[in-house]
């Protein structure tokens, strides 16, 4: 099973004979900000550390992830990225019988796949903004019994949250590990307050996937982690290989943690970029723009508008710009483009080749 992913510019660059530097990238939502200030000097205090292995334990980095989210250590999980954390998943909890709430990131079903694990799916609806609600949930359970549901908060890629009902029936439903309750919150640094971090030990079955790459704008250091019950983390931890998470990745997910700073300002950044490109598209025309919180925004192509495949070309060939075609994910249409949230200059330059595209595309009166 091939999963598409963004991002990809190193290949698309190859493919136009050109340096990936010339790309605009909003295939992958990533921190426009780049890496915070100063990483690059810890990278240089502490380069002659990889004459050493790794620390085994990622003491320091464990430590940092407790103290910000106002967990135990014990609760938490490092691994070389959320995707490998999330391979080990089906192992760790012993479960084949798995519910994936779509659409949502493909690696899941995948990872559950290959240990031959029954998957069934949950399709959310448009009207609810690509999120399930109770009684889809109810139904689901009726139905199928599943020892896990997958849910993403904010959704991929639609950037939703999750309702109250909603979170309040994974709580339920995950007092024990007779169900557990799969979140995706890689994205949820972008609305911290959607997490549902606090409840971790009320609920055993509740199970947080989390990373660092995508807020902290470093995802070539590969740097994922897992807040659950202690019970479930010690199994991760007995299971993960070691040394999984290199050195410099070790240092730059604890220095970025101590980096509030710079957090409250790609917050701002962020919400307020937003907000400017979503009322700007949906003046452009037959889009609809769904009300995302995480830092990108899902766009329907409405009004006799070409397909997603053809934006997705037509944008890159004549501005250089790259945007996710969202055909790939299960559950979405031709009809669907992700946009991630960059700086000023370059959100203008993506609205513009958007505003063009979509007046040369439209059907003649």
């Amino acid at each position: 099973m091939t999963i598409i992913h963004g991002g990809n510019v190193y290949e698309v660059a190859a493919r136009l004979g050109c340096s990936p530097d010339a790309l605009l990238d909003y295939s992958a939502s990533i921190n426009p900000k780049g890496p915070p200030p100063g990483l690059l000097e810890e990278f240089t205090r502490v380069f002659h550390w990889l004459q050493h292995y790794p620390d085994i334990g990622n003491t320091r980095l464990v430590e940092s992830i407790a103290r910000f989210h106002g967990v135990n250590g014990g609760q938490v999980t490092v691994g070389n990225g959320s995707t490998e954390l999330i391979y080990w998943l089906p192992r760790v909890l012993g479960v084949r019988d798995v519910s994936v709430v779509l659409p949502t990131f493909g690696e899941y079903r995948k990872a559950f796949e290959m240990e031959r694990g029954s998957i069934h799916k949950l399709v959310t609806a448009s009207e609810n903004h690509f999120q399930p609600t109770v009684d889809d949930l109810e139904r689901l359970r009726r139905r199928v019994s599943p020892q896990a549901i997958l849910f993403t908060n904010p959704s991929s890629p639609a950037g939703t949250v999750l309702s109250g009902e909603v979170k309040d029936w994974i709580l339920g439903a995950s007092r024990s590990e007779k169900m557990f309750c799969i979140v995706d919150e890689v994205f949820v640094d972008f609305c911290e307050e959607e997490s549902l971090k606090g409840h971790l030990e009320k609920a055993p079955g509740l199970i947080l996937i989390r990373s660092l790459t995508k807020f902290y704008g470093i995802p070539g250091l590969r740097v994922g982690y897992v807040l659950a019950s202690e019970g479930v983390t010690q199994r991760m931890k007995d299971l993960l290989p070691p040394w999984s998470v290199n050195t410099l990745a070790q240092m730059a997910g604890s220095f970025c943690l101590a980096q509030e700073d710079y957090r409250q300002e790609t917050l701002a950044l962020v919400q307020k970029e937003r907000e400017r490109m979503g009322e700007r598209l949906i003046r452009t025309g037959p889009l609809k723009v769904f009300p995302g919180r995480a830092n990108y925004l899902l766009v329907q192509l409405e009004g006799g508008l070409p397909s997603s495949a053809a934006m997705r070309e037509d944008l890159l060939k004549e501005h250089g710009i790259l945007v996710r075609d969202c055909t790939s994910f299960e559950g979405l249409s031709d009809r669907f483009v992700r946009l991630a949230v960059r700086l000023p200059d370059q959100n203008d330059a993506l609205l513009h080749a958007v505003e063009q595209w979509v007046k040369g595309s439209q059907p003649s009166p």
